[in-house]
């Protein structure tokens, strides 16, 4: 998961998802997001059951359970819109799994809510014990800057930002914005997980990359000519 932290459309697609959802005056999903979550469900499942006979079903249980992962992220935005990881969460073992007991009851979705929270606290276990390494070496006299040049493997970009931002050391936060920006993309759960450690205003977004820049084009001094 932080190897690399490359953004993948799986990533992208869920973004997207998401902000079309949000985008919605109502708490009931569309026909269109409804039917993308399903063909994505459908896709996960066949992937983990191979030698499932896809004729042997209807497309209403895909719809039934892209209708189970709407309501879970509903009643819980902090649960995304993640039918891969949704299907993950699922217990197929059988050889011919049975997709209407395994994903379309609401079994699925507690199973699946569950397993996030796992993830966030497993997340969040490694920022504390990161964030708790990086202020030890900071007791201990080493410079933050020094220890961000030192690419050492027991630190994540956001782990060091996080560290930065409690010290008060904005300038070496936002070094480290982009990079934790790219770490929040492989894996969206670093925010609710990181939200015992830092305030929500100041954990790293896009939007507050924008308003930096914006900033600082509007705090950089226009060169005038001389008419004289």
């Amino acid at each position: 998961m932080r190897n690399g932290f490359r953004k993948s459309s799986t990533v992208q697609a869920n973004a997207n998802l998401c902000q079309e959802a949000q985008r919605s005056d109502t708490v009931f999903p569309t026909q269109e997001i409804i039917d993308h979550l399903a063909d994505r469900i459908e896709k996960a499942f066949w992937l983990r059951q191979c030698n499932w006979m896809r004729g042997c079903s209807t497309p209403r249980i895909w719809s039934a359970a892209a209708t189970v992962l709407w309501n879970v992220h509903s009643s819980n935005p902090e649960i995304p819109l993640d039918p891969e990881l949704f299907v993950a969460s699922q217990p197929i073992a059988a050889p011919f799994g049975d997709p209407w007991a395994s994903l379309a009851r609401a079994e699925a979705g507690q199973r699946y809510r569950q397993n996030v929270r796992r993830i966030i606290r497993r997340l969040r276990s490694e920022l504390s014990r990161e964030v708790r390494r990086a202020e030890d070496e900071l007791r201990q006299g080493r410079e933050l800057c020094a220890l961000i040049r030192s690419h050492d493997p027991r630190f994540s970009p956001l782990g060091l930002y996080i560290a930065a931002q409690r010290a008060g050391q904005a300038n070496l936060a936002k070094r480290l914005r982009l990079a934790a920006i790219e770490q929040h993309n492989c894996c969206p759960l670093y925010r609710p997980a990181s939200l015992a450690l830092i305030p929500a205003a100041l954990y790293p977004s896009v939007e507050q990359l924008r308003e930096s820049q914006v900033d600082e084009t509007h705090e950089s001094p226009r060169k005038t000519a001389s008419l004289n």
